[in-house]
Protein backbone atom coordinates (compact mmCIF):
# COMPACT_ATOMS: atom_id res chain seq x y z
CA UNK A 1 0.00 0.00 0.00
CA UNK A 2 1.27 3.51 -0.33
CA UNK A 3 0.23 6.27 2.23
CA UNK A 4 2.08 9.49 3.49
CA UNK A 5 4.95 9.24 1.28
CA UNK A 6 6.05 5.74 2.03
CA UNK A 7 5.28 2.10 0.68
CA UNK A 8 4.75 -0.48 3.05
CA UNK A 9 4.41 -4.21 2.11
CA UNK A 10 3.75 -7.19 4.67
CA UNK A 11 4.39 -11.22 4.10
CA UNK A 12 4.32 -13.92 6.67
CA UNK A 13 6.24 -14.29 9.41
CA UNK A 14 5.31 -10.90 10.73
CA UNK A 15 8.03 -8.94 8.02
CA UNK A 16 6.80 -5.68 7.48
CA UNK A 17 9.20 -4.04 4.42
CA UNK A 18 8.76 -0.03 3.45
CA UNK A 19 10.33 2.46 1.05
CA UNK A 20 10.14 6.16 0.27
CA UNK A 21 11.06 6.08 -3.35
CA UNK A 22 9.62 2.72 -4.96
CA UNK A 23 12.80 1.53 -5.58
CA UNK A 24 14.78 -2.07 -5.13
CA UNK A 25 15.93 -0.71 -1.65
CA UNK A 26 13.34 -2.00 0.89
CA UNK A 27 13.86 -1.74 5.05
CA UNK A 28 12.60 -4.13 7.31
CA UNK A 29 10.70 -2.65 10.16
CA UNK A 30 9.37 -4.43 13.66
CA UNK A 31 6.16 -5.73 13.41
CA UNK A 32 5.63 -7.49 17.19
CA UNK A 33 4.79 -10.51 15.44
CA UNK A 34 5.67 -13.62 13.77
CA UNK A 35 1.86 -14.09 12.48
CA UNK A 36 1.32 -14.25 8.71
CA UNK A 37 0.34 -10.83 7.53
CA UNK A 38 -1.76 -10.92 5.09
CA UNK A 39 -3.32 -7.59 3.97
CA UNK A 40 -2.03 -3.99 4.49
CA UNK A 41 -4.01 -0.66 3.99
CA UNK A 42 -3.58 3.05 4.43
CA UNK A 43 -6.60 5.28 5.66
CA UNK A 44 -7.31 8.25 7.58
CA UNK A 45 -3.62 9.08 8.44
CA UNK A 46 -2.53 5.39 9.95
CA UNK A 47 -1.11 2.07 8.43
CA UNK A 48 -3.51 -1.03 9.10
CA UNK A 49 -1.93 -4.16 8.68
CA UNK A 50 -4.07 -7.72 9.34
CA UNK A 51 -3.20 -11.52 9.70
CA UNK A 52 -3.58 -15.01 10.89
CA UNK A 53 -4.44 -15.28 14.70
CA UNK A 54 -6.76 -11.99 15.34
CA UNK A 55 -3.27 -9.89 14.47
CA UNK A 56 -4.27 -6.16 13.49
CA UNK A 57 -1.02 -3.62 13.37
CA UNK A 58 -0.98 0.18 13.23
CA UNK A 59 1.35 2.72 12.53
CA UNK A 60 0.95 6.08 11.90
CA UNK A 61 4.32 6.71 10.17
CA UNK A 62 5.10 2.79 8.60
CA UNK A 63 8.05 2.75 11.15
CA UNK A 64 7.06 2.10 14.27
CA UNK A 65 4.03 -0.63 14.68
CA UNK A 66 1.31 -1.18 17.35
CA UNK A 67 -0.07 -4.78 17.86
CA UNK A 68 -3.61 -5.36 18.65
CA UNK A 69 -5.27 -8.55 18.70
CA UNK A 70 -9.08 -8.31 17.10
CA UNK A 71 -11.84 -10.19 18.39
CA UNK A 72 -15.56 -10.45 17.35
CA UNK A 73 -18.40 -11.29 18.83
CA UNK A 74 -20.75 -13.91 16.87
CA UNK A 75 -23.95 -15.07 16.82
CA UNK A 76 -23.88 -17.30 19.63
CA UNK A 77 -22.16 -14.80 21.79
CA UNK A 78 -18.89 -16.45 21.77
CA UNK A 79 -16.09 -14.30 21.52
CA UNK A 80 -13.86 -15.26 18.22
CA UNK A 81 -10.32 -14.38 17.52
CA UNK A 82 -10.50 -13.89 13.48
CA UNK A 83 -7.67 -14.31 11.00
CA UNK A 84 -7.94 -12.13 8.11
CA UNK A 85 -7.03 -12.32 4.31
CA UNK A 86 -7.02 -8.47 3.47
CA UNK A 87 -8.16 -5.26 4.40
CA UNK A 88 -8.90 -1.74 2.71
CA UNK A 89 -10.19 1.53 3.63
CA UNK A 90 -12.88 3.98 2.47
CA UNK A 91 -15.12 6.50 3.46
CA UNK A 92 -14.77 6.46 7.28
CA UNK A 93 -14.48 2.43 7.43
CA UNK A 94 -11.99 -0.49 7.38
CA UNK A 95 -12.97 -3.49 5.90
CA UNK A 96 -11.82 -6.79 6.67
CA UNK A 97 -12.36 -9.95 5.19
CA UNK A 98 -11.46 -13.81 5.95
CA UNK A 99 -11.70 -17.63 5.49
CA UNK A 100 -15.78 -18.75 5.83
CA UNK A 101 -17.13 -15.37 4.05
CA UNK A 102 -16.97 -13.53 7.26
CA UNK A 103 -16.23 -9.32 7.22
CA UNK A 104 -15.64 -7.51 9.98
CA UNK A 105 -15.46 -3.24 10.39
CA UNK A 106 -13.87 -0.72 12.34
CA UNK A 107 -14.27 2.81 12.08
CA UNK A 108 -11.28 3.00 15.42
CA UNK A 109 -8.99 0.09 14.33
CA UNK A 110 -9.58 -1.32 17.99
CA UNK A 111 -9.71 -4.60 18.61
CA UNK A 112 -13.36 -4.98 18.59
CA UNK A 113 -14.41 -5.59 14.91
CA UNK A 114 -18.34 -5.86 13.88
CA UNK A 115 -18.93 -9.13 11.83
CA UNK A 116 -21.01 -8.05 8.82
CA UNK A 117 -23.78 -10.17 7.04
CA UNK A 118 -21.86 -11.45 3.43
CA UNK A 119 -24.50 -14.03 2.10
CA UNK A 120 -21.32 -17.19 1.60
CA UNK A 121 -19.40 -19.20 3.43
CA UNK A 122 -16.78 -19.10 0.64
CA UNK A 123 -13.56 -17.63 1.44
CA UNK A 124 -13.01 -13.61 0.59
CA UNK A 125 -9.74 -13.32 -0.53
CA UNK A 126 -8.83 -9.68 -1.58
CA UNK A 127 -10.85 -6.11 -0.85
CA UNK A 128 -10.56 -2.77 -1.56
CA UNK A 129 -12.69 0.05 -1.83
CA UNK A 130 -13.06 2.67 -5.36
CA UNK A 131 -15.31 4.87 -6.46
CA UNK A 132 -17.20 4.79 -3.77
CA UNK A 133 -17.75 1.10 -3.64
CA UNK A 134 -15.82 -1.69 -1.25
CA UNK A 135 -15.85 -4.96 -3.67
CA UNK A 136 -14.52 -8.35 -1.79
CA UNK A 137 -13.58 -11.42 -4.09
CA UNK A 138 -13.41 -15.02 -2.95
CA UNK A 139 -12.95 -18.39 -3.72
CA UNK A 140 -15.48 -20.38 -6.26
CA UNK A 141 -16.12 -16.90 -8.20
CA UNK A 142 -17.30 -14.89 -5.37
CA UNK A 143 -17.76 -11.35 -5.34
CA UNK A 144 -19.76 -8.60 -3.02
CA UNK A 145 -19.96 -5.36 -3.31
CA UNK A 146 -20.92 -2.79 -0.29
CA UNK A 147 -21.69 0.78 -0.76
CA UNK A 148 -21.04 1.09 3.14
CA UNK A 149 -19.37 -1.92 4.41
CA UNK A 150 -22.22 -3.17 6.25
CA UNK A 151 -24.92 -4.74 3.64
CA UNK A 152 -23.16 -6.62 1.11
CA UNK A 153 -24.51 -7.76 -2.21
CA UNK A 154 -23.48 -10.80 -4.06
CA UNK A 155 -22.63 -10.36 -7.86
CA UNK A 156 -22.33 -13.06 -10.22
CA UNK A 157 -20.01 -12.23 -13.16
CA UNK A 158 -19.54 -13.23 -16.80
CA UNK A 159 -16.07 -13.14 -18.51
CA UNK A 160 -15.39 -13.78 -22.23
CA UNK A 161 -12.53 -16.30 -22.80
CA UNK A 162 -9.67 -16.27 -25.32
CA UNK A 163 -12.02 -18.57 -27.11
CA UNK A 164 -15.17 -16.39 -27.62
CA UNK A 165 -17.29 -18.14 -25.20
CA UNK A 166 -19.04 -16.69 -21.91
CA UNK A 167 -18.20 -18.09 -18.36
Amino acid sequence: TYGNGTFVAVNPNGIILTTTDNTSSWTERTSGTTNNLNGVTYGNGTYVSVGNSGTVLTSSDGTTWTKVTATYTNDNGSTVTPSFNDVTYGNGTFVAVNPNGIILTSTDVTSSWHPRTSGTTNDLNGVTYGNSTYVSVGNSGTILTSSDGTTWTKVTATYTSDNGSTE
